[in-house]
């Protein structure tokens, strides 16, 4: 019973079991897939430090020096280079240098024509000297001694006149002299009336004659004067010219000369300069011709308008005696007549009270002339005297500057860069540049880290694209306290002063620019690379013999520059655990070891032990 009733039991049970595994829930494979994709990871992380480790190359750690610099770069430029124009309108007269020829402070350059400007200042020197004479007669200091002498007669004269006036009382001389005026102006009228006498139409048309001799002898000598003047005129004018041409071609060789082996010759100098003199005495001989010629011009229309006027005169006289005399001469004749009598009747007779003051107006008019040239005027006479005196000094300062103007003289010791004028040419038409290249500097932009770090006076080394192999150290001048932005981008000019020298440097050549900010001496240096980061904390692999194994040793550092890094001591002993001639070993590959590092860190620690100083 028992077994025929177990079989069956059984195999109820295995069917049961086949049909369960048959829908097993696929959740139930999920660990098992973690566990396989884990291993798997761990496996290739294994491979991958195996590879890494056996990828490395070493390095020795040296004891030098470590500086950290900044570098810049811009042309060269001089420091003073000055480009120069006339300060004063004109025509260019000469040009006296070239480009590339070393100039003085001071020497000229070019010269305009300063004739015109020369007249301005003669001007404004004469319209000072009235200012000045002005000014003096408004102080009252203006008159001569004779001049006052002869006012102060004219006011004790008046005052004579008055007295006799007033007086009624006159001289005997007095009574003649005013009796004999009116027997002279009687006569006159009764020989106006009476017509002229043979005598006197002879006369008259012996002076017609007479001036017409002199009015034809006047037209030959002026004008045979202004023709001589004329061709003394042309004759400086010619012998300027060969001056100038004969001091050009003199001063043209003479360069040349400067440039050629030996130099210019003393000889050479003194001909050149007596040379020069001669164009000056050709100016001032032309000047005076000129003057001359303008003389002779206006001497002709003064002495024909005269020999003119005399013989007008004589022809009208003559003309009235002819035509016997006029209502209007017989009216002034018989006016002098009447005056005649009238002052004869004032001594005569005591003076009326018109006469008394008419008489005292004379005497107040001298008194007022005497006053004048004896005190100062009134505050604003005095006032506007000064300020034309003002005025002309001012002229006269200004006129004097554009003659000075007119000559273009170097501002320094230098060459010149450029001659953009020829004789000839306005004023307006170029300059002249000049450079003094013994002093050089160039301009180098830097950033607001790198700029903070600069101070002036620090040395700088340059170097230069065109000139190999030439170092040059110069020095901070100034740093701009204001930045410059360009595209959002912030920086900050720092000017580079140097000293060329002899070298073979030209303005605008390019120019590198190396500053050390800091400078660290005998420190213990080593590749930059062979530092490794991880967490914040740097190491270095140590390997103290080609026999034991690499050591990791945290180390804390310093400045890094050029691919070098400054070590200043191990973390775990605070003190300098590398020394000069240790061997580090420098993974090859950065990527493989810092995946062995941050993948394998959970799972293990480093090994003990380290090298000196190190627990």
């Amino acid at each position: 019973m028992s077994v025929t009733s177990t079989a069956p039991e059984r195999k109820a049970v295995g069917s049961r079991i086949g049909k369960r595994k048959g829908r097993m829930s696929p959740w139930l494979l999920l660990p098992v897939a973690l566990v396989l994709i884990v291993a798997g990871v761990l496996f290739w992380q294994v491979r991958q430090a195996s590879t890494a480790t056996t990828s490395t190359t070493t390095a020795t750690v040296t004891k030098g020096s470590l500086a950290v610099s900044v570098t810049g770069s811009g042309p060269a430029q001089a420091v003073q280079s000055r480009s120069m124009s006339f300060g004063v309108s004109g025509t260019v007269d000469a040009v006296l240098v070239q480009t590339g020829d070393t100039v003085k402070a001071g020497q000229p350059l070019a010269r305009l024509d300063s004739r015109a400007l020369t007249l301005q200042v003669q001007q404004a020197e004469a319209s000072l000297k009235a200012a000045e004479a002005n000014l003096a007669a408004a102080q009252g200091k203006g008159a001569t001694e004779q001049d006052i002498a002869s006012a102060q007669s004219s006011l004790k004269s008046a005052r004579a006149s008055y007295e006799r006036t007033r007086t009624g009382t006159a001289t005997a001389q007095d009574i003649v002299s005013a009796r004999a005026q009116l027997q002279s102006a009687q006569a006159n009228l009764a020989q106006l009336k009476a017509g002229p006498t043979a005598d006197t139409l002879s006369s008259s048309q012996t002076r017609v004659y007479q001036a017409q001799l002199t009015l034809s002898s006047q037209r030959e000598s002026l004008s045979s004067a202004k023709t001589k003047a004329a061709a003394a005129l042309t004759t400086a004018a010619n012998n300027l010219r060969d001056a100038q041409t004969s001091y050009s071609t003199l001063y043209w060789n003479n360069r040349q000369q400067e440039k050629a082996p030996g130099g210019l010759s003393q000889t050479s100098k003194d001909q050149e300069a007596a040379s020069l003199r001669a164009v000056s005495n050709a100016e001032s001989s032309l000047a005076q011709s000129r003057a001359a010629f303008d003389q002779t011009k206006q001497d002709e229309i003064t002495g024909l308008a005269q020999a003119e006027s005399s013989l007008k005169d004589a022809q009208i006289q003559l003309s009235v005696l002819l035509a016997g005399p006029t209502v209007a001469n017989l009216s002034s004749s018989e006016a002098s007549v009447a005056s005649a009598q009238s002052n004869l009747e004032k001594l005569l007779h005591p003076a009326t009270a018109n006469d008394l003051v008419s008489a005292q107006a004379s005497v107040d008019q001298a008194k007022i002339n005497l006053e004048k040239l004896t005190t100062p005027a009134s505050v604003a006479s005095l006032a506007s005297a000064e300020a034309s005196l003002a005025s002309a000094q001012v002229q006269l300062a200004a006129a004097k500057l554009n003659l000075e103007n007119a000559t273009l003289v170097a501002p320094f010791d230098g060459i010149v860069a450029s001659v953009g004028l020829l004789a000839g040419d306005a004023t307006t038409v170029g300059t002249i540049s000049v450079i003094d290249a013994s002093q050089m500097y160039i301009d180098i932009s830097l950033g607001e880290s790198d700029v903070s770090q600069v101070k002036s006076g620090m040395a700088v080394a340059l170097t230069f694209d065109a000139v190999t192999n030439l170092k040059i150290t110069g020095k901070v001048d100034t740093i701009a306290p204001v930045a410059t932005v360009t595209q959002n981008v912030v920086t900050y000019p720092v000017r580079v002063r140097f000293d060329p020298g002899t070298a073979p440097i030209k303005v605008g050549m390019t120019a590198s620019g190396t500053i050390v900010v800091t400078q660290r001496d005998n420190v213990i240096l080593v590749p930059s690379r062979a530092v490794q980061s991880r967490g914040g904390t740097q190491t270095v692999q140590v390997r103290l013999a080609a026999d034991q194994p690499v050591v990791p040793v945290s180390v804390t550092t310093g400045l890094s520059s050029n691919g070098q890094t400054e070590i200043l001591s191990c973390v775990d002993t605070s003190n300098q655990c590398l020394q000069d001639g240790d061997t580090l070993v420098i993974p090859a590959t950065t990527t493989s070891s810092t995946s062995q590092r941050s993948g394998l860190g959970g799972f293990g620690g480093g090994g003990g032990g380290g090298p000196r100083g190190m627990p």
